[in-house]
């Protein structure tokens, strides 16, 4: 019993001492995630009025309007139910001013100003955004950044003014390693359900035949790598699955090992970008990836290019004899203890039966206490893209005056013209664009369906040509009177070869499959 009480009181010190070496690392990952979040917020910003403005296809007001009744009806708080600062107010104003302020804060956490107490900001904002986004902010990568943001609050210093040129040596160490542990969840499961899905294409290396075709928006580079032999893009599959489930062992192996896990998460990170658009996340993951470099191994040249210095180490000591026991029940010791059970229950959940928690192996009590916290969304199962997507339907919208002669509007980043070049848009993520990919994916439009409620609001747009829906689309053939008729139609799209495209100029080629939508009228 004795002896049982020493070790665990040294596992205790050791989480609660300083870690020493990461100090560069610590204030490069800080900065980094600040530039995220000022990138993700700006993003929204720019969408933001169309998708859930007072006049947007899911307005932020009816929803959280909903919220309130229903809290009041059962007793309960709506802010658990829907934590957001838009329970006070969802005026446009205030929903713009909130992005504003966002990124203000953000600007000035990557200056090092206030990091603690701005991340802080930053998580409970962009946590009000992801909560009144509805289904245009419930993506992985959403969750993703509130999870690496809210760690980040325990991480980063709290002080007036953090030093770029000697970043503080004294870096906490259990907050560093639930990042570490995070990075890890997130990288395993990438490949875990890949493997676990059924799929074979990810057994047989196809599903890198059908990926740049299919991806939600493919950039020109895409075209290209879809035009080499068939032989080397099945190869280029082996070598992701070993990263991602092979490489984030490495992070619990030491220093050196960390580091080549660091090299090749960010490899694959970077390709990733050179061949598709996802958003923020693969920015988000190179940036996580800064916790598994020691200080020992940034190059002096690029310190030199940052004008950073290398810190003096802090000085490791244990604590008092009780100490330990008060570096628990303190508050940074029972939030770290929570996030760590917490997150062993999505992982355990994850690996009995690949997707949900419904057999969940561990304690009835933290499943309970999951549930709670999960509106708080800042802690989740990730695992991209398990199934391969081996066709590529394409929803075209078309408006009409005397319901005979159809014009089609075009979306400015989904392919529509056959002759428009795939381009880049990343960082940026266009989520209506983002959401009518996976809507093609269901086949039929279906009034009980997710997306039912966006997708009438978009119609009904288009027939009142209103200007917030009308923004999203670069061609819109009614300017001057909206149409008296709307249909969606579906279509299969598929990259041309390089034969065709010299001969047409096409990047794609398409052929007609169903009706996506039928023909309605405003009365409708």
């Amino acid at each position: 019993m004795i002896e049982q009480a020493s070790r665990t009181k040294r596992l205790f010190c050791w989480l609660r001492a300083p870690l020493s070496g990461c100090a560069i690392s610590r204030s490069l990952l800080v900065r980094g995630l600040a530039l995220v979040y000022f990138v993700a917020v700006l993003s929204w910003w720019v969408q933001m009025q169309g998708l859930v403005g007072s006049d947007g296809l899911l307005p932020a007001a009816d929803y959280l309007e909903q919220v309130k009744s229903y809290a009041s009806n059962k007793g309960e708080s709506a802010f658990l139910l829907a934590p957001s600062v838009f329970l006070i107010s969802s005026s446009d104003f205030v929903l713009h001013a909130a992005c504003l302020l966002a990124l203000v804060i953000a600007v000035m956490v990557a200056a090092g100003f206030l990091q603690g107490q701005g991340l802080a900001m930053l998580w409970l904002l962009y946590l009000s955004l992801v909560t009144t986004g509805g289904a245009f902010m419930s993506f992985q990568w959403d969750m993703l950044l509130l999870e690496v943001g809210f760690l980040a609050i325990w991480l980063a210093p709290w002080k007036l003014k953090a030093s770029w040129r000697a970043p503080d040596p004294n870096v906490p160490r259990w907050s560093w390693w639930l990042v570490r542990w995070l990075l890890f969840r997130l990288m395993f499961f990438a490949g875990y359900v890949k493997l676990t899905s059924g799929d074979s294409s990810w057994w047989d290396g196809t599903a890198m035949l059908f990926h740049y075709e299919t991806q939600p928006l493919p950039p020109w580079t895409a075209w290209w790598m879809q035009q080499l032999p068939d032989g080397f893009n099945q190869f280029t599959c082996w070598p992701m699955l070993v990263v991602e489930l092979i490489f984030p062992f490495f992070i619990f192996m030491g220093k050196h090992l960390r580091l080549v896990a660091a090299i090749g998460i960010s490899g694959l990170m970077l390709l990733i970008m050179a061949t598709g658009n996802y958003t923020y996340f693969n920015g988000l993951t190179i940036v996580l990836c800064f916790s598994l470099v020691e200080d020992q191994f940034w190059p002096a040249w690029f310190l030199k290019k940052i004008r950073m210095e290398q810190p003096v180490q802090g000085v490791r000591s244990d604590l008092p004899k009780s100490g330990w026991i008060w570096s628990v029940m303190s508050l940074r010791g029972l939030v770290g203890v929570m996030l760590l059970l917490l997150s062993l229950t999505v992982v355990g959940g994850q690996l009995v039966d690949g997707k949900t928690l419904k057999k969940n192996p561990m304690p009835e009590w933290t499943s309970q206490l999951y549930s709670k916290i999960a509106p708080f969304r800042s802690m989740g199962a990730y695992g991209l893209f398990r199934v391969m997507t081996k066709q590529r339907p394409e929803i075209i919208f078309e408006g009409s005056r005397d319901g005979r002669r159809w014009e089609q509007y075009r979306l400015k980043y989904k392919p529509g013209k056959l002759d428009k070049r795939p381009r880049f848009v990343a960082p940026h993520q266009p989520r209506l664009d983002w959401q009518l990919w996976f809507a093609a994916l269901e086949g039929q439009y279906h009034p009980q369906s997710r997306n039912a409620g966006w997708m009438n609001a978009l119609m009904l747009g288009l027939l009142e040509g209103s200007p917030q829906v009308l923004d999203f689309f670069e061609y819109q053939p009614f300017r001057d009177r909206p149409p008296k008729y709307v249909r969606a139609k579906l279509y299969l799209y598929e990259f041309t070869t390089m034969q065709e495209r010299r001969e047409s100029g096409r990047w794609w080629k398409r052929k007609p499959r169903d009706l996506y939508f039928p023909e309605i009228r405003k009365r409708d």
